[in-house]
């Protein structure tokens, strides 16, 4: 009998597991690990959905006996019934064999196999912890280039800005050219052309885009004291915080997927005490850019004006590339 029911058994198990890919994709979890939508989460869909069919498939087939199968057990028991003793040919009298799967041992592989399965998929925040972030949070300042996608400044050929400033009187032929070749000097239209405003007029930058001004002196010039929007994950700070009047902002970056994920952060100084807030919870801070030397690194700092509770944006962590 559990011989007949192995094949409904192993069907079972594949069409869970396939579920799980598909479960994954329709819910758009998997976007979570992910820097941007691409041929995997097609893949994995398509994993599942075949996982599924040959699951339905095995359940369909399952009553199907091979033609051999129970003749050949009937000839084997009748052909040794006087070799075997009582206790054997009563096994082969209720239609079992050595090879037959006890019920003990399919509970124990469904358990083996879908339960950390499901753990894992329903448990699971899709979110690194806090300890995680602790552990592998620099707060160091800018080691190295900034990525090109949180790369402010001028770019090479951006003649925009620099055809902006090409009429003003007393400039000379070679600092038109050299502006319209973005060679000239980083200004706050440059900032507006890269970086959009709120109604208020605060300029909505990503927190990785406000660590990397940290590596760039003229753009520090430019962005100090300007009003700035950011949004990220809060926790607190445990560098320089003597008053305790700060708390840390952050961003995931990753290069491809969330296995290469590093948190980037900055501090957020407040005035008076820190408001109530949610570790690892989704913020938005209204605030001012101030910069601080801290040994041989500048550090951005944001002194924040307003710190509202927001939404987990859909895109939790950036990538690298666009």
């Amino acid at each position: 009998m559990l011989q007949r029911a192995l094949p409904l058994f192993q069907a079972l198990i594949l069409f869970l597991v396939g579920s799980v890919f598909v479960w994954f994709y329709v819910h758009g979890r998997i976007n979570a690990y992910l820097t941007k939508a691409g041929s995997f989460q097609i893949q994995a869909l398509l994993a599942g959905v075949v996982l599924c069919i040959i699951g339905v498939f095995l359940a369909i087939t399952a009553g199907q006996k091979g033609g051999c199968g129970h003749d050949h057990d009937h000839d084997h028991d009748h052909d040794h019934d006087h070799d075997h003793d009582h206790d054997h040919d009563h096994d082969h009298d209720h239609g079992h064999s050595h090879d037959d799967p006890g019920l003990g041992a399919m509970i124990l592989t469904a358990a083996v196999v879908l339960v950390p399965l499901f753990s894992a998929a329903i448990l699971t925040p899709d979110a690194y912890s806090m300890s995680w972030v602790e552990n592998n949070l620099s707060v160091k300042g800018v080691v190295g280039p900034a990525p090109e996608q949180f790369k402010l400044g001028k770019k090479s050929g951006a003649g925009s800005a620099g055809e902006g400033n090409a009429g003003q009187a007393g400039q000379s032929k070679d600092d038109t050219v050299a502006d319209a070749a973005g060679w000239g000097p980083y200004t706050i239209e440059d900032l507006k052309q890269q970086v959009d405003q709120n109604e208020k007029g605060e300029f909505m930058m990503d927190v990785i885009s406000l660590f990397y001004t940290g590596g760039d002196e003229e753009i520090q010039n430019v962005v100090k004291g300007l009003p700035i929007e950011t949004v990220g994950q809060v926790m607190p700070e445990k560098m320089r915080n003597s008053e305790n009047k700060r708390v840390r902002v952050f961003r995931l970056m990753m290069n491809c997927c969330i296995a290469d994920a590093r948190p980037v952060s900055i501090p957020v100084q407040f005035d008076e005490s820190i408001p109530k807030y949610k570790e690892m919870g989704w913020y938005k801070i209204h605030g001012t850019m101030a910069y601080e030397k801290w040994d041989e690194f500048t550090i951005p700092v944001l002194h924040a004006k307003l710190m509202e509770q927001t939404e987990e944006p859909p895109q939790a962590a950036f990538g690298q590339r666009q």
